[in-house]
């Protein structure tokens, strides 16, 4: 049978992390604890099979862009398949191109840059010259918004041109751009015209790269056709379910305007989700397979006062489920801790940035250190693992105010308390429409530059890095923040064996670094921590 469609949710390729120095490998491979595990069975060497990779960790689970469009086009009686991570699954990609389908649909809700983008569709044009490519989703729409931005006096534009779409002739060759907040709609008349062979052309709120430049048809208000992003999720392969993880949305959209924040905010956007939709979502993956879910959030719920309700809902049930969540500390500032625990909850996401007031000030936290210190105390207290956010070098700071937010950092350890502290540590990036790219916000901290490389009247980006790397070599009783390890065997351990886990894989880390340390010692030490 042949296909409607293949969608691809990301390329597959790592993208930028917060932490400058690479993570800890053993064996050529990240040190998730299967494979210390393995080279711990092995005398020191880590010898494939390794038990329990690539499932039952955080970055197993299936992207929900791909999930969703997978969902909403099969409704529409459409057959389409879906390739999650397009580099690890080539092979299979390769194969369901013999059923000769119509279109690939690219989505982007994972690439950051027009090279990314070139290089995936380089690829599937290796493998189908003349299949039609189509690409949407948010890097779309942030490029075609950064070029109306561009025409504006003042507005800086130097550097964006390369990064970004819709500047140059040598721009990647799909053949139908999706400019849209809510596209599958339109998505979904474009595959109806290409089975039926008729011209795409005149589609409104899309954009072809001919050979005179770039032609965008009429732009129309389509976010009122979008629904409220609803999975039909007993109708998704079971493969899906196969790493035992699923992401879930309790909320769309974020209705804060954090200063550093490029993410488009369209109040149209906003939404969250009744509690009983919710529940029955957590049902089904939790029927189907899932053990553990990551609500992908932006900001757990918006906020919304009824986090006790929905944990005390879970207790309930009786699920078997553990869940993971981005979540703003003044949102848990009246939650039952306990209550959370007992919830299933593993883990909680918070996005700190800073420790000095006025820096949170101007990123337009609405929170300060104090508040952001208690809630982490608690949230440890109660055992549940907690991973914070650190933005060094926005416009404001200086070695002062970088100093504090380390030192505040190391505040937050607690090695004496059961849960575990884990961080990423990111140098300020200045990226088109966020707040402090505009042109009275530069000229307010004396801002030049552009993305990573960027200079304010008390910083610059190079001196940004080098406190990110010292505070990642200073702190010693927490960690950076990884996600492949297999959740069921980290676990498994004591409450005081994995946090003496995850504080040796920093300490091993920042030996390895220095070189001072081979693939033997580290065996060696992580075999005195889990024996």
């Amino acid at each position: 049978m042949e296909l409607d469609a293949i969608i691809i949710s990301e390329s597959g390729k790592h993208g930028l992390t917060g932490i400058i120095p690479e993570r800890l490998t053993v064996g050529g491979r990240p040190c998730s604890i299967q494979v210390v595990l393995n080279g711990i069975r092995h005398d020191g060497q880590v010898i494939p099979p390794i038990a329990g990779d690539g499932v039952m960790n955080w970055w197993s689970a299936p992207k929900l862009n791909g999930i969703f469009l997978f969902s909403y086009l099969s409704r529409r009686d459409f057959n389409v398949a879906l390739i999650n991570k397009y580099y690890p699954e080539r092979e299979e990609f390769s194969e369901l191109l013999k059923a000769n389908p119509r279109a690939i649909i690219i989505s982007t809700s994972f690439i950051r840059s027009r090279h990314a983008l070139a290089e995936l569709i380089d690829d599937i044009r290796s493998l189908a010259p003349d299949v039609f490519i189509i690409v949407g989703g948010p890097f779309i729409y942030y490029s075609y918004l950064v070029l109306q931005r561009s025409t504006e006096k003042g507005y800086s534009t130097d550097g964006v041109e390369d990064d970004f779409l819709f500047f140059n002739q040598d721009d990647p060759r799909a053949d139908l751009y999706i400019v849209s907040l809510m596209g599958e709609e339109i998505l979904g008349e474009a595959l109806a015209r290409i089975k039926s062979d008729r011209s795409t052309g005149d589609l409104p709120n899309s954009a072809r790269l001919e050979e005179d430049g770039y032609h965008f048809t009429k732009r129309i208000n389509d976010v009122a056709k979008g629904g409220r992003a609803e999975i039909d999720w007993n109708s998704l392969p079971g493969r899906l379910f196969n790493s035992g993880v699923m992401p879930l949305q309790a909320s769309r959209g974020c209705p804060h305007k954090c200063a550093f924040c490029n993410f488009v905010k369209d109040r149209r956007l906003l939404f969250v989700k009744p509690l009983e939709n919710l529940m029955e979502e957590l049902r089904t993956v939790n029927r189907r397979g899932a053990r553990y879910v990551w609500f992908v959030d932006d900001n757990f719920r918006h906020g919304s006062k009824d986090l006790n309700t929905f944990c005390r809902y879970i207790i309930d049930e009786g699920m078997d489920l553990r869940w993971m969540t981005m979540v703003r500390a003044d949102t848990l500032e009246a939650v039952d801790m306990t209550l959370l625990r007992e919830s299933g909850c593993v883990e909680v996401q918070l996005g700190l940035e800073s420790a000095d007031p006025q820096i949170l000030k101007a990123m337009n936290k609405k929170a300060g250190p104090a508040l952001y210190a208690e809630v982490v105390r608690r949230v440890l207290e109660v055992g549940i693992n907690c991973s914070c956010y650190f933005i060094f070098g926005f416009p404001g700071e200086t070695d002062e105010t970088a100093l504090r937010t380390r030192a505040f950092i190391h505040g937050l350890e607690h090695s004496e308390l059961e849960g575990t502290l884990s961080w990423s540590l990111f140098p300020f990036s200045l990226y088109p429409l966020s707040p402090i790219y505009e042109v009275e916000k530069r000229r307010q901290y004396g801002l030049n530059g552009y993305l990573r490389q960027w200079r304010h009247r008390s910083m610059d980006s190079d001196r940004a890095v080098e406190h990110v790397r010292a505070a990642f070599l200073e702190l010693s009783n927490s960690c950076p923040v990884y996600r492949g390890d297999n959740l069921n065997a980290l676990l498994s351990l004591s409450p005081r064996q994995r946090k003496d886990f995850l504080i040796t894989r920093h300490k091993v880390s920042k030996a390895a670094m220095k070189g001072e340390i081979g693939e033997q010692d580290i065996m060696r030490s992580f075999t005195e921590v889990l024996s």
